[in-house]
C-alpha cells in the first residue's frame, strides 16, 4: 500500500543537493566557537577594527589563505601579494572607518587603506615628486652659488671703485 522504503540509490539525493546549492560566491560557512573565542571576536568588533564578526572572520580567512598560498600560487579572488602592517592611532582608525562607510560606499578599512595608497601613488606619482624635489634642491644650490659669485663680483667692483655705493 504505502511504500515508505528508502531508496538505496544515493544519486537522486546528490542531484537534489546540487540543484539547491548556491553559486560559489554566495556560499556560507558556519563556524562553531566557544564562549572565550566569541568574547575575543566581540572585543575586536567593539574596538572598531571590524564592523562585525563576519567581517573579522572573512579577514582572518583571507589572511590565512594568503599565508598558506604564498608559495603554492594564488587562490581565485584572493590576492597573494605581500601585505604590510600599518600602524594607526585609534582616532585615525575611527576617521578612516567612517570615511569608508560614508564616502567609499561601505568599504572596509584594509581595502580603503589600499585604495588610498594606490590612488596617492597614481595621482601624486611619488617617484616624480621625489625627482622634482631633488631637481629643485639642485637648482636652489646652483642659484645660491651664482648669487654668492655675483656678491663677490659686486664687492670686487666696489673695491676697485668702478661701482659706487
Amino acid at each position: 500500500m504505502f511504500d515508505s522504503t528508502p531508496t538505496q540509490d544515493p544519486e537522486p539525493r546528490r542531484r537534489d543537493l546540487a540543484v539547491r546549492r548556491r553559486p560559489p560566491e554566495d556560499e556560507r560557512i558556519a563556524l562553531r566557537c566557544n564562549r572565550k573565542e566569541l568574547q575575543l571576536l566581540d572585543s575586536f568588533v567593539a574596538s572598531g577594527e571590524f564592523r562585525s564578526r563576519s567581517e573579522l572572520m572573512r579577514a582572518a580567512l583571507h589572511g590565512f589563505l594568503r599565508e598558506r598560498t604564498k608559495d603554492a600560487g594564488s587562490v581565485p579572488g584572493v590576492s597573494s601579494d605581500e601585505t604590510v602592517p600599518v600602524r594607526l592611532r585609534h582616532d585615525e582608525i575611527g576617521e578612516l572607518a567612517t570615511y569608508g562607510e560614508l564616502v567609499a560606499n561601505g568599504t572596509v578599512l584594509p581595502d580603503l587603506l589600499a585604495q588610498l595608497v594606490r590612488r596617492g601613488a597614481l595621482e601624486l606619482k611619488v617617484s616624480e615628486l621625489v625627482a622634482r624635489s631633488r631637481q629643485s634642491v639642485r637648482e636652489s644650490a646652483e642659484e645660491q652659488s651664482r648669487l654668492r659669485a655675483l656678491e663677490r663680483s659686486g664687492a670686487d667692483l666696489a673695491r676697485r671703485g668702478i661701482v659706487g655705493r
